[in-house]
């Protein structure tokens, strides 16, 4: 079933008269076949549709069949919302890096540090990052407080000691700052 539209206006008309549940369900396998169809797609376009694909899904999160997903596919999504968060952050987005971040945590599930602890420690770096990008000292205390509680590395740490030193700084406590560094030594 594809359906082509000649004007945005009969498309927007067409959605609108759509039910909720119905919607959410259309973004769903929107997003999915966009998903499969990645892979066949040149380098240069895959991050537009990758992002296109999991604005998509990131939509439906809710529906019965986003959580009937395989956890292969649950990692899919994981990774796609790491990338699209990443990528905000490349581009000094943080509050879109903050909504792609949560959406990965969505999809990774309980026991995530036990399970899938490189895409879960990246996810919980750029939460700390778009924490400190959106003037948010609690989220940066947040997320640098889990990375500090799950790391299994002192190189796990890194990432996230520098941007709590950096938040120190920008508050203007230097002594926090000196602290934070100290105690990552």
């Amino acid at each position: 079933n594809v359906f082509i539209f000649a004007h945005d206006t009969i498309q927007q008309s067409v959605y609108d008269f759509l039910p909720e549940d119905q919607m959410a369900e259309l973004h769903f396998r929107i997003g999915l076949q966009l998903v499969k169809g990645l892979s066949t797609c040149e380098h240069r376009l895959s991050h537009s549709i990758s992002f296109i694909a999991i604005d998509q899904i990131n939509k439906a999160k809710d529906t019965d069949s986003a959580s009937a997903l395989s956890p292969q596919l649950k990692e899919v999504m994981t990774s796609l919302n790491l990338s699209a968060a990443e990528l905000a952050l490349d581009f000094a987005d943080a509050s879109s890096a903050l909504s792609y971040v949560h959406n990965g945590f969505l999809f990774m599930g309980e026991n995530s540090w036990e399970v899938a602890y490189k895409p879960c420690l990246r996810l919980h770096e750029a939460a700390c990052l778009a924490s400190y990008l959106n003037a948010s000292p609690a989220g940066v205390s947040k997320y640098s407080g889990l990375i500090m509680e799950h790391a299994r590395v002192l190189e796990d740490k890194i990432k996230a000691s520098c941007v709590v030193i950096q938040t120190s700084a920008s508050n203007g406590d230097t002594e926090g700052a000196i602290n934070s560094g100290l105690d990552l030594l």
